[in-house]
């Protein structure tokens, strides 16, 4: 009965596991004021790299702008993703059959997590 509660527990814990982040900018009075908060429930191994492509693009926005941030190590990621196949946009099904296959790293698959959960997918135009 114990085993069967703590594997009950650790299911649950892995199920509910999630990554979070928050970005503030720094107001005209000095203030911390929020602006990114976000978080993605999934593999924490590919989520972290979510939360970074968020906040960046939350913090290149914000400085765009004109707001002034202390993470500033987010203005320098590089937030570009891999095309999908010409005619094609990012979907989840897409995202991760590729991601499953080796074709994309954790980060990479991350990244278009994000893409897609902010509704950045687009379709490729190839030429």
């Amino acid at each position: 009965m114990y085993l069967a509660r703590s594997l009950w527990f650790f299911s649950v814990l892995f199920v509910t596991a999630c990554t979070t982040g928050k970005l503030s900018y720094i107001d005209e009075n000095g203030n911390e004021t929020l602006a990114c908060d976000v978080e993605f429930v999934g593999l924490p191994s590919v989520d972290k790299y979510a939360v970074e492509y968020a906040l960046s693009l939350c913090a290149k926005a914000l400085v765009k702008k004109g707001r002034s941030i202390r993470e500033t190590h987010l203005l320098d990621i590089d937030t570009s993703i891999p095309a999908p196949p010409c005619g094609e946009t990012w979907t989840h099904q897409k995202a991760k059959k590729e991601y499953k296959t080796g074709e994309l790293s954790n980060k990479e698959y991350g990244y278009l997590v994000a893409h897609i959960d902010l509704g950045l997918a687009v379709v490729n135009r190839c030429n």
